[in-house]
């Protein structure tokens, strides 16, 4: 007899790993990758978004206005910074737009917002909204008119009776009685006139004169008020040097028959022909302001002068 011998089975071969198995390390890998760059281009969006907003003109002003009131500083403190997530939003096209903006602030004692609606017309903005809302106490601070200072509170009354009547004391009270503040110079002279957003302010069109291919236009802005009158960014227009903001570049005259805008002349620095440096203007007190712009065709004999803050004044003679 024989014996047979045993059958050796084959190994069976491993199967190779699916293409998925072996790169998930890298699909993952990609995957995060493509994530953080899609948030890094979506922050990149938002920031500059907001650095757009917040460079905008309704933006400065409102943070000018905010920083220059004494309310808002009794509330906050200073300095008053800007948050950098602000929201609303603000839309331009050739001289006209809108804007509704919410900026946050905060200072060393206390946090806000500051909401701003305002509409441009003519390359001038209208504001029919700037408050400061203050987070701790609610308190809603209107930025329109000029920072008021802090009323002093009044003098206790004394318990000495009144003086008897005699022949003498008629004059002694009215001696005692301080005198009140001098007026503000009559603004009815001059080629016309218009009132401000702020109550108790007028500009006073003096001349409006052709010379040398360009048209000066003399003005003198009266503050009937009992605040100042912050000058700030609230007269000025882009495409101008800065000069600290103070300036009247934002002043125009408008051509309504011939649909044309012409804008305060610049020199080859950039610096525009017309008043810069002006310090807020005082209750009770005047300043005598200038533009140059191009002079329109010797047929336009009249034109509207537009002041940002003040009513359009039509029908300007040009002399």
């Amino acid at each position: 007899m024989t014996q047979s011998s045993p059958i050796t089975q084959a190994p069976i071969p491993a199967q190779p790993k699916s293409w998925l198995a072996r790169k998930w390390k890298l699909l993952v890998g990609l995957l995060v990758t493509l994530m953080l760059l899609g948030v890094a281009v979506v922050f990149g969006i938002i920031s500059l978004v907001m650095s757009s907003i917040k460079g905008s003109d309704v933006a400065k002003d409102a943070m000018d206005r905010a920083r220059s009131n004494p309310s808002v500083v009794q509330h906050l403190g200073t300095p008053i910074q800007e948050g950098w997530f602000v929201s609303g939003s603000i839309n331009v096209s050739t001289g006209s737009g809108n804007a509704d903006l919410a900026l946050p602030i905060s200072g060393p004692t206390g946090k806000g917002t500051v909401y701003v609606t305002a509409q441009k017309s003519g390359g001038t903005w209208t504001y029919s909204l700037m408050q400061a809302a203050i987070d701790k106490s609610g308190e809603k601070i209107d930025l329109l008119g000029a920072p008021s200072a802090a009323q002093p509170a009044p003098a206790t009354a004394t318990s000495t009776p009144p003086p008897s009547p005699g022949p003498e004391t008629g004059t002694a009270m009215a001696a005692s009685t301080p005198p009140a503040a001098p007026p503000v110079p009559s603004a009815s002279e001059g080629l016309s006139t218009a009132d401000g957003d702020q109550a108790g302010t007028q500009v006073v069109i003096n001349e409006l004169k052709r010379g040398g291919g360009t048209v000066t236009l003399k003005f003198t802005i009266y503050n009937n008020s009992n605040d100042d009158l912050d000058i700030g960014l609230r007269f000025k227009a882009d495409g101008y040097k800065e000069n600290g903001g103070r300036s009247f570049s934002g002043i125009t005259l408008i051509d309504g028959v011939a649909k044309k805008k012409y804008l305060v002349v610049a020199d080859s620095d950039g610096n525009c022909a017309c008043s810069e440096h002006v310090d807020n203007i005082k209750p009770k007190a005047q300043a005598s302001l200038w533009a140059k712009f191009p002079a329109p065709p010797d047929d336009v004999q009249k034109i509207t002068v537009v002041i940002p803050h003040f009513i359009p004044i039509d029908d300007v003679t040009i002399r």
